[in-house]
């Protein structure tokens, strides 16, 4: 394969598949091309299959980006290359890992900050600011997995991590105990180190029984799961390459994470120490660097090519490094940065505005005059949200003095954040309440707007303790078995009255329930008593190894091979031996789902049920302050005769042994208050159930963008914003839809579909690439901006207090201020604009000491 436009620095990255690599990478220097001829390069070589190659960034747009070049230099065989967001490899971990090595549901959702935020506000006092308490729980649990605090105790752990982080870095703390205007809050800051613990045990306890992980909690339980080493030594061995982009960005804690797997990978970390501008969410590029150096004795390579900025914009910018952080620079880049370009290129434009509305009037009057038809080429940077806001506000103004046809189309950061937005939220609480009938914080969106006749104080009723005791959640009041007998576990006793439970696990060749096979099943047709009435177990021919999976449950290849059966005859023989039962299992959502998966792809119907009941949700319903609920511990709790081994048969009969003991200890005893607390609301709910319960039925066979308009009418969420006036909300809703289609995977079944496509949305913070394809300009914070590039860009607010920010001299957070402007003025490829007001707030402003360090030479005031 040739590389003949490479530079001689890119050439060497790509050509040296030996040695570990540090690639330092400036803004500009050709970085996502070279990763991706290097990987083309690998499987050019036959070093490795695409399986066998993982690649990190920092956003899903970078993701997308890195896949389409791969593809376009490797062909199909750059399709299956893992390329994946830090948070979606560890979610990738989780799920993969979730059934054998952890408590966690198999059929757990990711919550995104919003979700999490309405979970919170039912914790605290409305007088907290909510978002300061999120980011303060999200520190909490991180120190807490840095001083691997994990005795079983929720709260003493917490407690434990906040004394330790109070005595060696106090400052976290203080720097998120913050109000809503960004000002240090004292009594937050005390207040924390009194009900902080607390709070942030009570919070897990809250997620996890709605069967929810949020962002953080990626994080740690991939660090919990790659502390057993037979976890971190199966997927150290798994990929022979590992590249990680903009390493300057990743926290000590993910990089430790990252470690574990390395192995004897062939590691590649790329780089710019100077576009560090994450150090407030705990990214440290020295101590990375110095720890991969030290470890992993990479070959340092540099691009000092930039093959994006014109030589103004790249000499204005160099300077200004050179400047602001001149030993770092040298020791970096001691041979500097260079332009390909020929150009000189327009000068750096700078305006002094008396105040806020002449500096927004002179944005709008210079964007009219710029000679492109495509806006989305235009880009407006700021410091902070706020500014951006009042910027929109002037903007929306001057638009309505003007003919439609000469209005300038805006798009502010509510806008990219797509999946965060009212409309779209509603449909996707509906989708994960399909998915998920434990989602307790989507059950409660849809109802505050779409769910007549209950209201907050029904479910505070409902939410009280004396209803948990009994094992009654909000849910199960859209739970068709529970609403027709009046009772949740009605069903279940009946079964065992009635004989008809089987309890059933599997085992497989992994845990991706879309592509992995089954080797092993098991079930138990329990009497009325528990006994056991009849068996069933066989081991399956597989057309995939077993690989690292045998670690777990000790099935070689050669044992499938000798004493296997037909994958057919078997889950047939299964499906008769189970039909019309009751389903038990510990966590039994995996094993339903690759059961189902693997019946579709043989060309099989599917296993008719009654329905399923899982010990897991059914022991942390009744027993949520355990120190863990795997099953294990609870056989050992529950003192059964049956030790779990991964064996199938060994963990049905440990599974029996636990679902009788709570049959006896909880749920026969509170019957009556069930039936008393179903019957006391039961009428309210039936509305919003029968919806939901159509829904679900659809889900089976609709593809998730049919289910999704099905949906939106169904439900009256396109009525709603109709009666509103709001049709802008209708047509997001319509995007949302596109999307859905476009990301479809026709080959899996629509459930597992509709499973990844709420996964994506969770895990996507902004949607800014497909919004900018409505040729907008979009007006966002320099963070918000991080990896993306346009034509002309203006940088607003560049006075003191505001670029920089007030609280950055307090914190002693100058550099990361420094290094935020250095990203903001090399996004533009033809013409950079910057702006300061005079007056700011009533009060003379300075100019931002930033713009001292331009070069005169390449400026030009106005």
């Amino acid at each position: 394969m040739e590389f003949a436009e490479l530079n001689a620095a890119q050439r060497e990255a790509v050509m040296d598949l030996q040695e570990n690599i540090l690639l330092l990478a400036p803004a500009g220097t050709g970085k996502t091309n070279t990763l991706a001829c290097r990987i083309a390069n690998i499987l050019e070589q036959k070093r490795a299959e695409p399986e066998e190659i993982l690649c990190l960034t920092f956003t899903n747009k970078a993701c997308r980006e890195m896949k389409e070049r791969i593809i376009a230099r490797a062909g199909e065989a750059g399709r299956r290359v893992i390329v994946k967001t830090f948070h979606g490899f560890c979610y990738d971990v989780i799920k993969t890992e979730a059934k054998r090595h952890s408590d966690l549901f198999a059929d757990f959702t990711i919550f995104d900050e919003t979700d999490c935020l309405s979970l919170i506000r039912e914790l605290i006092d409305d007088t907290w600011p909510e978002r300061s308490v999120q980011s303060l729980i999200a520190s909490l649990k991180g120190a807490r997995t840095r001083y691997h605090l994990e005795t079983g105790d929720d709260e003493a752990d917490y407690c434990e991590a906040l004394q330790r982080l109070l005595a060696e870095h106090p400052e976290e703390i203080r720097r998120l105990a913050i109000d809503d205007h960004y000002q240090y809050y004292r009594q937050l800051f005390e207040g924390w180190q009194v009900w902080g613990p607390h709070l942030a045990a009570v919070y897990d306890m809250r997620l996890h029984d709605v069967h929810g992980l949020d962002f953080t909690d990626l994080i740690v339980q991939a660090d919990a799961l790659f502390r057993q080493e037979e976890v971190a030594v199966k997927w150290a061995r798994r990929f022979l390459y590992i590249n990680i982009d903009e390493v300057q960005d990743t926290s000590e804690l993910e990089y430790s994470i990252l470690a574990r797997i390395f192995g004897c990978s062939r590691l590649l970390l790329c780089g710019d120490y100077f576009q560090t501008i994450y150090e407030w969410r705990g990214s440290h590029p020295e101590a990375v660097l110095r720890a991969y150096q030290r470890d992993w004795q990479p070959r340092r390579i540099v691009l000092t090519e930039n093959y994006r900025s014109t030589q103004v914009l790249l000499s204005a910018s160099y300077a200004c490094l050179q400047r602001l952080f001149p030993e770092r620079v040298s020791a970096l880049y001691p041979e500097g940065i260079h332009a390909v370009s020929k150009e000189r290129g327009l000068p750096i434009i700078l305006k002094g505005a008396l105040n806020f509305v002449e500096e927004a009037d002179w944005i709008y009057q210079t964007i009219q005059q710029l000679p492109t038809a495509d806006y989305s080429r235009i880009c407006i940077l700021t410091r902070s949200n706020g500014y951006n806001k009042k910027l929109s506000s002037h903007f929306r103004r001057r638009n309505w003095r003007l003919p439609e046809n000469e209005q300038l189309p805006f798009m502010i950061i509510e806008e990219i954040k797509f999946y965060r937005r009212q409309e779209v939220k509603d449909v996707l609480a509906f989708l994960k309440l399909i998915l998920n009938p434990h989602d307790t914080a989507s059950f409660i969106r849809v109802l505050n707007r779409f769910g007549r006749g209950i209201g907050p104080g029904t479910i505070r009723k409902i939410s009280q303790e004396s209803y948990r005791e009994a094992g009654i959640r909000l849910t199960d009041y859209l739970d068709d078995d529970a609403r027709r007998t009046g009772d949740p576990f009605a069903v279940l006793l009946e079964a065992l009255d009635a004989e008809n439970i089987v309890v059933f696990d599997v085992e497989a060749t992994g845990v991706d329930p879309t592509r992995d096979e089954i080797i092993q099943i098991a079930g138990l047709r329990l009497g009325r008593d528990g006994s056991v009435k009849r068996e069933f177990k066989h081991l399956l021919k597989a057309r995939r190894s077993v690989g690292d999976s045998v670690r777990v449950h000790h099935i070689e290849d050669a044992v499938l091979q000798n004493e296997g059966e037909d994958p057919a005859d078997v889950l047939r023989a299964f499906c008769a031996f189970a039909k019309d039962a009751v389903i038990v299992g510990h966590n039994v959502t995996y094993d339903l789902s690759i059961l189902g998966s693997e019946l579709t792809r043989l060309g099989l119907p599917q296993l008719s049920y009654r329905r399923y009941y899982d010990t897991l949700d059914i022991f942390r319903r009744f027993y949520p302050n355990l120190p863990n609920h795997k099953l294990e511990y609870l056989g050992a709790y529950c003192h059964v005769s049956h030790r779990s081994t991964h064996d199938a048969m060994d963990d049905i009969c440990a599974t029996s042994e636990i679902l009788l003991y709570a049959v006896e200890h909880n749920i026969r005893p509170h019957i009556a208050e069930r039936r008393a607390f179903m019957a006391k609301w039961q009428d309210t709910f039936a509305e919003m159930a029968a919806k939901v319960s159509s829904f679900r039925l659809a889900a089976r066979v609709m593809r998730p963008a049919q289910l999704l308009g099905k949906v939106v009418v169904d439900a009256g969420i396109d009525a709603y914003y109709r009666q509103h006036h709001e049709e802008q909300r209708i047509e997001n809703l319509r995007d949302l839809f596109r999307q859905a289609r476009d990301m479809d995977e026709p080959e899996i079944r629509p459930l597992d579909a509709l499973l990844r496509f709420l996964n994506y949305t969770a895990l996507s913070n902004t949607n800014l690439d497909a919004m900018t394809k409505r040729q907008q300009i979009p007006i966002i914070t320099v963070h918000q901006a991080k990896g993306s590039e346009f034509d002309y860009v203006f940088v607003a607010g560049l006075q003191e207090g505001t670029f920089p920010g007030l609280q950055a001299e307090k914190n002693d957070s100058m550099d990361e201020e420094a290094r935020l402007f250095y990203v903001a003025i090399t996004r533009p490829k033809k013409q950079l604009f910057l702006s300061w007001c005079q007056m700011q707030g009533g009060y003379y402003a300075h100019m931002s000491r930033f713009l001292r360090v331009l070069p005169r030479e390449y400026v030009q005031n106005v």
